[in-house]
C-alpha cells in the first residue's frame, strides 16, 4: 500500500511541475541564418589558416624547346664531257661548191642510170659531186643549144653567149659518136643538155667557163672566143 501511495505522489508532483513550466517561446527564423553565416565565416577562416600553413610552390612556366632550322643541303652535279665526233662535210647541191679552175677527170665520176624512157641513157652518164650547183657562163660566140636529150640531132632553143646556167653535176659521154654533154638548169628553171663533139667548141668544157660573181677569188679566165 505504501508503494502505491509513493507512486501516486510522484505522478502528481510531475503533473504539477508540468503545469507550472512556462511554454517554450517560438524560435526566431533569423537565428538560423545567423548560425549558418557564422558557420561559413568560421569555415572560411579555417581554410585560410590551413592554406597559410603550407608554402605554395609557384607554377613554373613551360619551357619551350628551341626550334632548329636545318641548313639546306647542297646538291652536287657532275658533268661528264664527252668528245663529239669530228663532223665531215659532204658537198651537196645546196652547199657552197669550191672554186674550180679545171674540169674533173672523166674517170672520177660515178656511173648513174637516168629515168627509163627519158631518152637520156644514150652513151654513159656519170655524176660529179664537185660540179653540183656550180654556175658556168656560156663563152661560145654563137651560143649553144638547149637540148632535151644528149644528142646532137636533137633540136632546141639557142642560149646566147654571156648567159649563165647551173650545172647539175651530171655529164654524158658517147664514145660511139665522140660526143660530150653536160646537164644544166637554165634561167627558166628547166633542165637541158648542152654539148657537142668532144674537144671542139661545142664541147661544154670549151663553151663554158666557171662563173663566181660573188667570190673575191675569181679564177683567171684563159678561154678565148672561137669565131
Amino acid at each position: 500500500m505504501k508503494e502505491k501511495k509513493r507512486l501516486s505522489c510522484l505522478f502528481m508532483l510531475m503533473v504539477l511541475l508540468t503545469a507550472c513550466t512556462p511554454p517554450t517561446p517560438a524560435q526566431d527564423p533569423g537565428l538560423v541564418y545567423t548560425v549558418i553565416a557564422s558557420t561559413q565565416t568560421a569555415a572560411a577562416q579555417l581554410t585560410q589558416m590551413a592554406q597559410g600553413s603550407f608554402t605554395k610552390t609557384p607554377t613554373q612556366a613551360a619551357t619551350l624547346r628551341p626550334t632548329i632550322t636545318p641548313f639546306p643541303t647542297m646538291t652536287s652535279f657532275v658533268y661528264k664531257v664527252t668528245a663529239s665526233p669530228t663532223l665531215t662535210f659532204t658537198p651537196t647541191a645546196t652547199s657552197t661548191p669550191p672554186i674550180l679552175t679545171t674540169w674533173p677527170d672523166w674517170k672520177t665520176g660515178d656511173v648513174i642510170v637516168m629515168p627509163k624512157g627519158s631518152g637520156e641513157n644514150i652513151g654513159t652518164n656519170k655524176r660529179f659531186d664537185i660540179l653540183i650547183g656550180v654556175e658556168v657562163m656560156i663563152v661560145r660566140e654563137n651560143g649553144v643549144k638547149l637540148r632535151a636529150v644528149p644528142n646532137k640531132a636533137q633540136p632546141g632553143p639557142l642560149e646566147e653567149a654571156g648567159s649563165v646556167v647551173t650545172l647539175t653535176g651530171v655529164m654524158n659521154k658517147n664514145n660511139e659518136y665522140d660526143w660530150m654533154f653536160a646537164q644544166v638548169t637554165a634561167a627558166d628553171g628547166q633542165t637541158y643538155w648542152i654539148g657537142g663533139t668532144d674537144g671542139e667548141d661545142t664541147d661544154p668544157r670549151k663553151s663554158f667557163v666557171f662563173y663566181y660573181p660573188h667570190s673575191t677569188e675569181l679564177p683567171e679566165l684563159t678561154e678565148t672566143l672561137v669565131p
